[in-house]
């Protein structure tokens, strides 16, 4: 009985070994990843910020903007590997109530290491023709001090984003990356702008114009999470002439996101961090404790002897004395 018992003990520890491996190797990082059915909202405030009022044909100066991104994960159209998210970025000026500009984005990545594809309707600005690539609103899980390439959809192309050191926010050790957009001309045709807007002499024809754009954008990454917690943007948007002097500011702003944006996405990544603790830690350990605990009970078991039986104690037979025969003897 007892070696039976030891060998469905030591069959269960196996049993309860193989699956914290298979947790730790296999079910973790399958389910580790992107979220298909995403809904977040952040914003990021600039103060006396400069920009073109385009509405009014006015230059406008000392602005405060506030830039409203939200995401929204398409379920329908993600998979296993493949996550799909829709964006919509609204840039207003909250003091005079009026819109900037309106974004929209659609990528299509890797739901673990990032990574952009071209799929499922991906598109900048309704343009599904532009080829997106490096990564784009998703990290990767557990971010690593290693330089990146992140996609721009200003200049619809990626850049560099390099490491840049470790930082504390709201208490969370992160790790610091910075991209640099170099002064680039944003591809597309512009109606063309009265001279006076771009310091030449006024009463002119009107002149055709390119846009051109800088920025340096900086992110500080959970690294527990891959997930970014907070947000600084520089942005320098102009338009020149095609041919010939002159310029006028677009754009001249830094957003930075606001308290109340850090402190929802903490929460999102320490969330996230928590689950990630538990599928690749607590219940592998947990599964591996207890299946060598029961190894090693079911083997002193089974190896146990149990008392050796004494033999039954056995009289001698006695033996049985016949009584001397009587003889009568006449004489």
């Amino acid at each position: 009985m007892r070696r039976f018992i030891g060998a469905s003990l030591i069959g269960l520890g196996a049993f309860l070994l193989a699956a914290g491996l298979l947790v730790r190797f296999y079910v973790a990082p399958a389910l580790i990843g992107a979220p298909t059915d995403v809904y977040q909202v952040t914003r990021l405030r600039a103060d006396d910020a400069s920009y073109f009022d385009a509405s009014k044909a006015t230059p406008r100066t000392g602005a405060t903007i506030v830039a409203t991104n939200t995401v929204r994960g398409d379920s329908g159209s993600s998979d296993g590997s493949i996550a799909v998210w829709d964006t919509t970025t609204v840039v207003q000026d909250v003091g005079r109530g009026t819109t900037i500009e309106l974004q929209k984005q659609r990528y299509a990545f890797d739901r673990r290491t990032g990574e952009l594809t071209n799929c499922c309707g991906a598109a900048i600005g309704g343009d599904e023709s532009v080829r997106q690539s490096g990564i784009g609103l998703f990290w990767p899980v557990e971010a690593r001090k290693k330089d990146l390439e992140l996609f721009d959809s200003s200049t619809r192309r990626a850049w560099p984003v390099a490491f840049d050191g470790e930082e504390r926010v709201n208490g969370v050790l992160t790790y610091r990356f910075v991209e640099r957009v170099p002064e680039t001309k944003v591809a597309g045709e512009l109606p063309d702008v009265p001279p006076e807007l771009l310091g030449l002499p006024k009463g002119g024809a009107a002149v055709p114009v390119d846009r051109y754009y800088q920025a340096e954008a900086t992110y500080w990454v959970d690294p527990r999470t891959g997930a970014p917690i907070d947000q600084q943007q520089r942005v320098l948007s102009t338009l020149r002439p095609k041919e010939g002097p002159g310029r006028l500011v677009v754009a001249d702003f830094t957003l930075k996101m606001t308290p109340e944006s850090q402190r929802a996405l903490l929460a999102r990544s320490s969330d996230g961090a928590g689950k990630i603790h538990l599928l690749k830690t607590v219940v592998p350990l947990c599964c591996a404790g207890a299946g060598v605990l029961l190894i090693a009970a079911g083997l002193l078991l089974a190896a146990r002897r149990g008392p050796v039986p004494s033999a039954p104690l056995t009289l001698p037979t006695q033996r049985r004395v016949q009584p001397p025969a009587l003889s009568l003897s006449l004489t």
